[in-house]
């Protein structure tokens, strides 16, 4: 049953809808006077670094006013973050989690088989995961199986895990959130990886959960503001969208057939049912993606915020899909048809930067694709055809503003969009490997007693520490975010989701903890060994899947070994997970 709102928590809740209010009225402000300056002449240049030059700002200032000095502000938002708004946090890392596999996809990775195992993933870690987390009171996942299951090895074990889960996470954020800052403000590698780092650490450093899940909330919603604002000047002018049940279907089977010309799918998805368990099981128990569970107030209000953040999530990726449809469209209006070498500006900065080959390969002028043209076997005309250029997703996305003739302010905004959801992704990584090390080591095994001060010091200096050494990578290695996503999500599988299906059986003991995780960890090992030096996708996804049922399977069996007390620590914890109030745990010092 819900509880009945205080009149502090009615206060609190207005004052939070106050600056929800104000922040979302300055980003619309602000919006309207980039459009104004574009529309006024002022050059082009200027007018496409505002955008993203006013949400990095944005970013940085979210977190540095949110400066906490009291452990549960720092580590869980205070538990204050009402629902919906808990919600949209999380809706910002899943929607950052899916965007790297926008096409074009690994050759072998069956479409329709990743996006059910994301839908079903999040919808288990927004609907599971994220209220049993709230429910139990932990701060993290690691903070969870440790208090379940009392003994160093588990700690460590859990640590160790869910450290390198974070860590891929947030690489693989902070690399999306650097090629945007690229592709968007012109900035090399270095100084864009160095400029997100600065932001980054405004983020994090000061507020911790806070800075990171209020940032996630004003991204989600300028991502799907900045994307929603050209459609809505298609629908404003009596244009249909092409959408297959909410729009023109016939549009939008014309498009998806041309997304399926540049991008064709694998010729058999016999593996789509296993890569789709296989997400789930991985992105169910993914800490980066349930951490804003822990800041709302109960274990109500995060099955609530599981419920918003699927809301959103299904919002976002029919405007997703609606934007790439518009473009595909569009880009086949300017490009099919024409001669290489009189293709429209932007579709030679596109191939220039990266996100379209021309005739097989990138090109940055008229007669470099004229050229890459007329080597091409089997070009037949003096005209480019559809398979003759290949867009990928991400220009679809970036550039649809511009092939829909809306200038470059929108292509701005929509480039501030996909900087503001990398950042967050990473933030969440980031902070969750220095809450995992900070709080999870330092403090429940050697310091037990430090004061707050020094807690999060310690978790401060560990988070800019790892911040700072990922930057020094994305400045020197472009990193493929895909490859370490599909990582976080492999070890989460094998060996968080047994740990935490275990966490619920009354009869495992910590022996039988230790058990699983090995057990997990070594089956995935084992089967990802066999697979040769590259494994392929299907054999990651089987490692996801026989993995966390041999170790469950595991640490079940050894838990018969030993005998069972009506009295113990497993049958209370179920007993409070299942009956009891949020908190089932012991609440944690300056909580």
């Amino acid at each position: 049953m819900k509880k009945p709102l205080t009149d502090e928590d009615l206060q609190v809740r207005a004052s939070i809808d106050s600056r929800v209010a104000f922040a979302m009225g300055a980003f619309a402000l602000a919006g309207g006077l980039v459009a104004l300056l574009d529309r006024i002449g002022v050059p082009e240049r200027i007018v496409a670094v505002l955008g993203p030059i006013m949400v990095l700002a944005g970013l940085s200032l979210i977190g540095t006013l949110l400066h906490a000095v009291r452990v549960s502000r720092f580590y869980a938002a205070g538990r204050a973050v009402p629902a919906p708004y808990g919600g949209l946090a999380m809706a910002a890392a899943m929607i950052g989690l899916f965007l790297p596999f926008l096409p074009p996809a690994p050759s072998d990775v069956p479409l329709n088989g990743l996006i059910a195992g994301f839908a079903i993933g999040f919808a288990l870690a927004a609907l599971l995961t994220g209220p049993l987390l709230r429910k139990t009171g932990a701060f993290s996942l690691p903070d969870l199986v440790a208090s379940r299951f009392a003994g160093a090895g588990v700690r460590y074990g859990m640590v160790a895990v869910v450290c390198a889960a974070c860590a891929a996470v947030a690489i693989a954020g902070l690399e999306s959130a650097t090629h945007a800052i690229s592709l968007t403000i012109g900035a090399t590698r270095p100084a864009a990886a160095a400029l997100a780092a600065i932001v980054l650490i405004l983020m994090i450093a000061p507020g911790g959960m806070s800075g990171v899940v209020w940032a996630a909330t004003g991204a989600a919603g300028i991502f799907v503001a900045a994307l929603a604002l050209p459609l809505a000047s298609i629908v404003l002018s009596a244009e249909p969208l092409p959408l297959p049940a909410f729009g023109d279907s016939a549009q939008w089977k014309a498009a998806s057939g041309l997304i399926a010309q540049w991008h064709e799918p694998p010729s058999s998805n016999a593996g789509g049912t296993l890569l789709a368990l296989a997400a789930g099981l991985g992105l169910a128990t993914l800490a980066p993606l349930i951490s804003p569970a822990v800041c709302v107030p109960d274990a109500a209000a995060a099955r609530r915020a599981g419920v918003s953040a699927l809301m959103w999530s299904f919002a976002a990726a029919m405007i997703l899909l609606a934007s790439m449809a518009v473009a595909a469209i569009a880009a086949n209006e300017w490009i099919t048809g024409e001669r290489p070498d009189r293709l429209p500006l932007f579709a030679y900065a596109a191939s220039a930067a990266g996100l379209m080959t021309i005739c097989g390969k990138y090109v940055s002028s008229a007669q470099a694709a004229l050229a890459a043209c007329e080597q091409l076997t089997g070009f037949a005309g003096l005209v480019l055809r559809v398979q003759d250029y290949e867009p990928s997703g991400l220009w679809l996305v970036l550039g649809m503003p511009e092939l829909r003739g809306y200038g470059v302010a929108f292509t701005g905004l929509t480039g501030a969009g996909l900087i503001a959801i990398g950042m967050v992704l990473a933030a969440a990584g980031f902070h969750g490997f220095g809450s995992a090390l900070g709080h999870d080591i330092f403090y429940r095994v050697r310091e037990s007693a430090a004061l707050t001060s020094r807690r999060l010091a310690m978790t401060r200096m560990l988070t800019i520490g790892a911040i700072t050494a990922g930057a020094i990578l994305a400045s020197q290695v472009k990193i493929d975010p895909r490859a370490l996503i599909g990582f976080a999500i492999v070890i989460s599988a094998a060996a968080v989701t047994p740990l935490i299906a275990l966490a619920l059986w009354p009869r495992a003991k910590a022996s039988d903890a230790i058990i699983a995780l090995l057990a997990g960890l070594l089956t995935a090992g084992a089967i990802i060994a066999l697979g040769g030096a590259r494994p392929v996708i299907s054999t990651l996804a089987l490692a996801s899947v026989i993995a966390p049922v041999t170790g469950l399977l595991a640490g079940v069996a050894t838990s018969f070994l030993h005998s069972a007390s009506i009295a113990s620590e497993g049958n209370n914890f179920l007993h409070g997970v299942l009956h009891g109030q949020s908190d089932v745990l012991n609440a944690d010092k300056g909580a």
